[in-house]
């Protein structure tokens, strides 16, 4: 595949278009497409190219100029395949061209939820988790945009590596990607479609795991809220709900942030039910 990826560029220099660029461009564009690198960076191409060289920002605006190349965010770029045409409709998978927007990182939230098959929502977002804080919290690139979420050290864990078109992207665990949700619920659309995760992936998630991931995140909350869950659909063990019963705070947390906060007080949990307990149940058969 590289290879004809390669034959490709290099025919190209034959076109009207192409044949302003030089062999310095193309031999640039050959040379990463045989290191695999279909997204990279200024200092990726610097190595190739000479980072002594005060040419390369311009050559790099002129392939960008020349739809050979889309410039992600500033030093970051994808190259445009033959195939993109004159106007460079083209696109990586959404979570390789995240992981290249921020480190250190892992896909998060509704996205997580949607890898997994957890919901069969789909937005035009991708979460990405970072201990980092960008300047701006939110980017767009070819209509997807992206939004950084910034996490403390002690809540950024649980994250393992997918393959996605031969580059290792990282993404929250299954039973993370619950803990997170509960956590930041304005980035999953409401406890309903955690209750949702948890009953589409009951044969698979840990519940003990979840309560242990639950209890190292911090937030006693998020145990309020899961040991709530997981009674309510019977999605846990008794070693699981025992767990968070331990780590629950002595004040009442709103089942769902982003509903109105008045409902059914529950002591044992601590928790204010705030939303429709047929709408969590409604899950449950299915």
């Amino acid at each position: 595949m590289f290879y004809a990826i390669i034959v490709r560029i290099k025919l190209t220099i034959m076109t009207k278009n192409i044949r302003t660029l030089g062999d310095v461009g193309s031999n640039l564009l050959t040379e990463l497409t045989r290191q695999g690198k279909r997204l990279f960076t200024l200092d990726d191409a610097a190595k190739i190219y000479g980072s002594s060289n005060s040419g390369l920002r311009e050559l790099l605006s002129t392939l960008v100029k020349r739809r050979w190349l889309q410039r992600m965010e500033g030093g970051k770029y994808l190259i445009l395949p033959f195939e993109a045409g004159r106007e460079g409709e083209w696109t990586e998978h959404e979570f390789i061209i995240a992981s290249y927007l921020i480190n250190p990182y892992y896909i998060a939230f509704h996205s997580a939820l949607n890898y997994y098959g957890y919901t069969e929502q789909v937005s035009r977002t991708v979460f990405v988790a970072s201990t980092r804080r960008k300047l701006k919290s939110a980017l767009e690139i070819s209509g997807v945009t992206y939004r950084f979420v910034c996490m403390t050290d002690r809540k950024f864990f649980g994250a393992t590596e997918v393959t996605l078109d031969r580059y290792r992207v990282n993404i929250s665990e299954p039973e993370k990607t619950i803990v997170d949700c509960l956590d930041r619920l304005e980035y999953c659309g409401g406890v309903v479609e955690v209750a949702k995760a948890l009953c589409y992936g009951r044969d698979e998630l840990d519940s003990l795991k979840i309560a242990e991931y639950a209890w190292k995140n911090g937030n006693k909350a998020v145990s309020q809220r899961l040991g709530y869950l997981l009674e309510t659909l019977d999605a846990g063990t008794n070693e699981a709900t025992a767990l968070l019963h331990d780590s629950i705070s002595n004040s009442y947390a709103p089942l769902d942030t982003l509903a109105t906060p008045k409902g059914r007080y529950i002591d044992r949990w601590k928790i204010l039910v705030n939303v429709p307990v047929n709408e969590l149940l409604q899950w449950k058969e299915r």
